[in-house]
């Protein structure tokens, strides 16, 4: 069931990560309305805290009282409460009731989120974009690396960069290469042959190329190496660009009330039981829980008490400064533990 319209979306992020390009671009080619929160691009995030979130990435995205973590949740939400209309034109293989646009669009996802696109994409830049010692600080933090203990290095270090990039390079044209012959090979304007414009496969696809493309080079992605892949990606930004629009800005107490004040967009659910989802670890609802990301950046934990867990998602109840908020994680890539001195249980 879709939630009231009158519910408002909130977008934590800063201009410049890719990842939140995902959801900006989402949110706007399905004329979905949203405020943005802009966030700066290394911690400390107190506006975010004010909403008791300690999770430390970026995007958060919240549609009322409910707060969402990860983009791949972000969108599978965004997917499901909105459901195609006239108001909100449906983009996906589900919302077209394709099953093979759905499979494909699951998989450019798990290859470009889930595999080392992104990472080998990040050692593709300049090290000159990292040149700010405090973001260098703040990723080698996120990477579970203390800049300060004898012999650590940034992985944003000009050296690192240096020496990673042929390998990175190798990586993203082997990607670029699998769209020029594969998907876009029949000379179709969007991955899913579409003729109404991009669609979330377009999205899931492009994100690593659009951040990355002016550092790649022409043998790797240019108009004679990849002529397909080039002109998609313009088509892409052209399309993504006549579908912006600018959203109100919030402060961050602002946006904290707002979204403290209204209703929650979904049900509260249950802690379903079974070995698949967790029941038989003893973390029942109602359990002081954390909850971090597997991946990186699992430095920062969620606490609060435990309001839901079934196979795709984690809800944990967190207190902030004004009243609470739920925010889901998914299950894959995160985990959860009891946080009440009771014993160790882990998900």
């Amino acid at each position: 069931m879709a939630p009231s319209p009158d519910l408002p979306i909130v977008l934590y992020h800063y201009d410049f990560s890719p990842y939140a390009k995902r959801v900006v671009w989402y949110l706007n080619l399905r004329k979905i309305p949203y405020s943005q929160c802009l966030q700066p691009p290394v911690m400390p995030r107190r506006d975010l805290a004010l909403l008791g979130v300690s999770y430390r990435r970026i995007p958060v995205l919240s549609i009322g009282r409910d707060v969402y973590l990860d983009t791949r949740l972000i969108i599978q939400k965004l997917e499901t409460l909105y459901p195609a209309s006239d108001a909100h034109p449906g983009i996906s293989g589900a919302h077209a009731g394709r099953a093979e646009h759905t499979a494909i669009e699951q998989l450019i996802e798990a290859r470009t989120i889930e595999g080392d696109l992104f990472m080998r994409g990040v050692q593709c830049l300049p090290a000159a974009a990292f040149a700010d010692p405090a973001l260098q600080r703040d990723r080698a933090a996120l990477n579970g690396i203390d800049v300060d203990k004898p012999g650590a290095v940034s992985p944003l270090s000009p050296e690192v960069m240096r020496r990673q990039r042929p390998a990175a390079l190798a990586v993203v044209r082997r990607w670029v290469r699998w769209l020029e012959d594969g998907l876009l090979s029949d000379g179709r304007k969007w991955i899913l042959d579409s003729r109404a414009g991009p669609s979330l496969a377009d999205i899931e696809a492009v994100w690593v190329l659009h951040w990355i493309g002016g550092a790649l080079p022409p043998e790797v992605l240019g108009a004679e190496s990849a002529p397909k892949v080039a002109a998609w990606v313009k088509r892409f930004r052209g399309a993504a660009a006549e579908a912006a629009r600018t959203p109100a800005g919030l402060k961050g107490e602002d946006a904290a009330r707002l979204i403290v004040g209204s209703p929650y967009a979904e049900p509260e659910g249950d802690v379903l039981q079974g070995e698949l989802v967790g029941g038989v670890e003893g973390l029942s609802k109602g359990r002081l829980v954390k909850m971090w990301p597997t991946d990186y950046g699992s430095s920062h934990k969620d606490a609060g008490k435990l309001v839901a867990v079934d196979g795709k998602e984690f809800v944990v109840e967190s207190e902030g400064k004004f009243g609470s908020v739920r925010i889901h994680a998914p299950r894959h890539g995160f985990t959860i533990s009891a946080d009440d001195g009771r014993g160790s249980s882990k998900i």
